[in-house]
C-alpha cells in the first residue's frame, strides 16, 4: 500500500515520484541516526540545508497524496474506499505515535506525516471536483502562512498546556501549510501538469516499485536501520 490510497487508478510517475521521496526519506532518516549515534556532527533538524532536504521530501510527498487522491476520486467518489484507506492511515498513525513513546519518551510523535496524510486525504476529497478552487486556496494557505497570518501555533500551546504533548517532537508534519501542498497536487493531476512520460527504464521501474509499497517501507526502514546502528555501537 502506498502513503495515500490508489488501487483503483494508478499513476506510473506518481509512482516513481512517491518512489524518489522514499529514497530521500531513507537517506535523511539514515544521516539522521547517524548524529543520533554520535557519528555526524550535523543536525537535520536546524541546519538549513538539512530542513530544506526535508522539505523537498515532505512536498514530494504530499504532491503525490493530491495527485492520487484526484485520480482516485475526481469521477466517483467511493465513501466505502476512501473510509477504509482513512482507517488504515489512522491505525499507522496510532502504531507510530505509541512506537515512539518508547524509543523517545520525551519527543513522541503526535502529528508526523502519516497523522498529516490521514486528515489530508478526506480534505482532498471535497475538492478533487473543484481543482481550480483547490489550487486556489492551496496557494492562499501557503502565502498566509509565511506571512505570519495563518498558523497552528495557538492550537500548539493549547495541546501542550491542556492535552500534556511535547514541546518538542522528533516528526511534525503540520497540517498548515503542508495541506496547501496537497491541495496543489489535485490541480496539477487535473491540469495535467506531471504528465512526463517517463522511459521504462530500470531505475524509474525501482523507483515506481518503492512508490507502490511506500508505506511499508515508511513502516520498517526505521526501525531496521537503527537497529543495525545499535548493534554496530554495541559491537
Amino acid at each position: 500500500m502506498s502513503l495515500t490510497e490508489n488501487r483503483v487508478c494508478r499513476c506510473f510517475e506518481v509512482d516513481v515520484l512517491r518512489g524518489f521521496a522514499i529514497v530521500l526519506m531513507v537517506i535523511f532518516h539514515f544521516c539522521y541516526d547517524l548524529a543520533t549515534f554520535g557519528w555526524a556532527s550535523f543536525n537535520t533538524g536546524q541546519d538549513i540545508e538539512w530542513r530544506i532536504f526535508r522539505a523537498i521530501i515532505v512536498s514530494s510527498f504530499l504532491l503525490a497524496v493530491g495527485m492520487s487522491s484526484y485520480l482516485a476520486y475526481h469521477k466517483h467518489i467511493n465513501v466505502s474506499k476512501l473510509a477504509n484507506a482513512t482507517c488504515k492511515l489512522i491505525l499507522v498513525a496510532v502504531f507510530l505515535t505509541i512506537s515512539s513513546v518508547f524509543m523517545y519518551p520525551t519527543t513522541w510523535v503526535y502529528f508526523g506525516i502519516i497523522h498529516l496524510i490521514a486528515v489530508a486525504l478526506p480534505i482532498s476529497v471535497l475538492f478533487v471536483r473543484r481543482p481550480t478552487i483547490s489550487v486556489i486556496v492551496g496557494i492562499l494557505v501557503i502565502l498566509l502562512y509565511s506571512l505570519g497570518w495563518l498558523t497552528m501555533e495557538p492550537i500548539w500551546r493549547w495541546s501542550v498546556s491542556n492535552i500534556g504533548i511535547p514541546k518538542k517532537t522528533v516528526d511534525l508534519a503540520s497540517l498548515i501549510p503542508w495541506i496547501g501542498v496537497v491541495l496543489i497536487g489535485i490541480f496539477v493531476m487535473h491540469k495535467h501538469m506531471f504528465s512526463i512520460k517517463l522511459p521504462e527504464h530500470y531505475i524509474f521501474k525501482k523507483l515506481g516499485m518503492l512508490g507502490r509499497h511506500s508505506l511499508i517501507i515508511y513502516l520498517v526502514h526505521q526501525p531496521i536501520m537503527y537497529g543495525i546502528l545499535l548493534a554496530i555501537k554495541s559491537i
